[in-house]
């Protein structure tokens, strides 16, 4: 609920995400990469059973599935790409609300002036 979230709060969901997103970022990566290499393998394997005369259907088939597979790998080469700059938008956002906020947050941590209402900079 948006009336819990404190400053430090924030911060902490913010870093959490970005590193939440650059873990997956590298697993997708790893993934396109051995999809690519999968897909490459059966694109050879279907030229090598056309050069042993397989049926024209099973080569198309199999050069079909090579398709997919890269375009499997490129999907995720996508998502991982998206992950990456949502991982810098987030981690933008960490350093915008540092920018903006933790001036006053240092200020009200020493301000013996009670505040009418400090929730929102305590940090549970």
């Amino acid at each position: 609920m948006a009336t819990d979230l404190t400053y430090r709060e924030l911060k902490r969901q913010v870093r959490e995400l970005s590193r939440e997103l650059r873990r997956d970022t590298a697993a997708f990566r790893a993934l396109a990469t051995v999809q690519d290499n999968a897909a490459k393998e059966t694109g050879r394997i279907a030229e090598q059973i056309a050069a042993l005369k397989v049926d024209a259907a099973t080569v198309a088939e199999t050069h079909e599935v090579a398709r997919i597979m890269q375009g499997l790998s490129n999907a995720a080469i996508t998502y991982a790409s998206s992950a990456e700059e949502a991982g810098r938008t987030a981690a933008a956002a960490e350093q915008q609300a540092h920018t903006d906020h933790d001036g006053i947050q240092q200020a009200v941590d020493s301000s013996r002036v009670p505040m009418a209402d400090r929730t929102w900079y305590t940090q549970e």
